[in-house]
């Protein structure tokens, strides 16, 4: 791989000019890496590539947030039509073995290992050419290549691994920490979480002069002095993002303390006014244009400026009787926002007013359709990683009693305009994350965590219980016939 072939075509900078600015790439075809490397610019140009292809519908364009994942979450009710919901119904099943889901998942696989590739082309260039960078931007470019493989790396391990918190020591996937052409072994899960958390560590050290945590986001506006490469930190893996994706990697591996340590730690940009609570008037005050994604706690997100097709292509009730993406009306009714006392649901939850349109006896999801500004940045993201799920991961990991994390998830509560909860339970915990998280992606890998039955109604008898057979995605076929 003397020469990587690089063709950008970046619909953005016709759109938007504000996202011209953040990714400072013009389109370009065929420039080597080679030529990139020799410099400051080139090594940026390559980061902000990997950025752009995490859009990929392999990735988290489609596979890995609103789709594919989340229909493995039971984040869907997947009916029995097969002329109308095709392949899904087998997913819905786990039927993970046919041809289609077999290729998907390959198609998802080489995709993360070929960004994993382009991380460590940086990496392992990046020392020898230190020279070439100004401002302390050497620091912020490994630090981030390093946070993005560690990232895709933990999401492979958490899709196709064995369930860690009883099969740790089973073979899970490789961990790439080199550019080759020789496969490397398979890890343990154990192994491979460990070289993700010291990824992450190592480019928290890195990012420690990250501009997020002495100027915020700098998401809007033009900064003297702040060279465009450094604004929009919420567009990127900044300091706070990677200590977010460490509480995630620690509350995955069962280390409980480091979770809770940097949960709280990210907890506090919340009153620092770094990652601020949505404004309410932003989300019920204005409801023809409500900030649905409550766009000031993403940690970080992915910008696409054709995320509105997402709605159109899921989630849009105008499809019918094509499939339409929508919740279990009994789960929805009974549980995520009814039940009140019981369940802690409301149809008052922030999260419910902006983000969930009745339209006859049905409620329809619209956390990605386009907003009447539809010109403005925080109309193109893609959550991540969010605030709301550190108040979860801090709540979940009191070791001694569960009930002593009622505080946190109160506290998040009361920022989305519902009534405290009296204790904290297990199934109470699971539905929280249900309504913060909804429809980005990480429901699946919560069940798999806990090796809990997987909710997908008000009725238990309905649920997915928790089994190998649903838990573990076969490797796919691509990294099997290489070994």
């Amino acid at each position: 791989m003397k020469k990587i072939l690089y063709t950008m075509i970046l619909a953005c900078v016709a759109l938007l000019a504000s996202c011209d600015s953040w990714l400072e790439v013009k389109p370009y075809d065929k420039i080597s890496e080679d030529e990139l490397l020799k410099s400051e610019e080139g090594y940026q140009k390559m980061l902000n590539g990997i950025y752009i292809d995490l859009n990929s519908e392999a990735l988290y364009g489609k596979s890995l947030s609103v789709e594919m994942i989340e229909v493995m979450g039971g984040a869907y009710a997947i009916g029995s039509e097969t002329s109308v919901w095709g392949n899904y119904k087998d997913l819905d099943s786990y039927k993970y073995g046919t041809d289609y889901w077999r290729d998907r998942m390959d198609q998802t696989w080489n995709k993360a290992y070929a960004l994993i590739l382009n991380c460590n082309k940086i990496l392992e260039n990046i020392d020898a050419n230190q020279h070439l960078f100004t401002n302390g931007n050497y620091y912020v470019v490994k630090g981030e290549a390093m946070a993005l493989r560690a990232m895709l790396h933990f999401d492979m391990l958490r899709l196709f691994g064995p369930v860690y918190s009883k099969d740790s020591d089973k073979s899970a996937i490789p961990y790439y920490t080199k550019q080759t052409n020789t496969p490397e072994p398979l890890l343990s899960a154990q192994d491979a979480a460990s070289n993700v958390v010291a990824d992450l560590e190592e480019a928290r050290t890195l990012l420690a002069n990250d501009p997020v945590k002495t100027e915020g986001t700098l998401m809007s506006g033009s900064i003297s002095g702040t060279s465009n490469f450094m604004r929009y930190r919420a567009l990127r893996l900044n300091y706070y993002a990677v200590e977010a994706l460490l509480a995630r990697a620690y509350m995955y591996m069962g280390d409980k303390a480091n979770a809770f340590k940097y949960a709280t730690d990210v907890i506090k940009t919340a009153d620092n006014g770094t990652f601020p609570f949505v404004d309410k008037n932003l989300v019920v005050g204005s409801p023809e244009d409500p900030d649905r994604i409550f766009s000031s706690e993403v940690l970080f997100a992915l910008t696409n400026t054709s995320r509105g097709n997402i709605f159109k292509n899921y989630f849009d009730p105008s499809r019918l009787p094509n499939y339409v993406f929508r919740m279990d009306n009994g789960l929805m009714t009974k549980i995520v926002y009814g039940g009140a006392v019981k369940t802690g649901g409301y149809q008052d939850d922030y999260r419910y007013r902006a983000n969930w349109v009745a339209t006859g006896s049905n409620s329809y999801f619209y956390k990605y359709k386009d907003m009447v500004a539809n010109g403005s940045i925080q109309n193109t993201m893609i959550p991540m990683i969010r605030l709301g799920e550190m108040f979860l991961i801090a709540a979940e990991s009191q070791s001694a009693n569960l009930a002593n994390g009622v505080q946190y998830v109160n506290a998040l509560r009361r920022n989305r305009g519902v009534a405290n909860l009296q204790t904290l339970t297990p199934d109470l915990l699971k539905y929280e994350y249900i309504r913060e998280l909804y429809g980005e992606g990480q429901l699946f890998y919560l069940y798999k965590r806990l090796y809990s039955d997987i909710i997908k109604s008000s009725s238990s008898s309905k649920n997915t219980k928790a089994s190998d057979l649903v838990f573990v995605v076969p490797l796919p076929d691509s990294e099997t016939d290489n070994r």
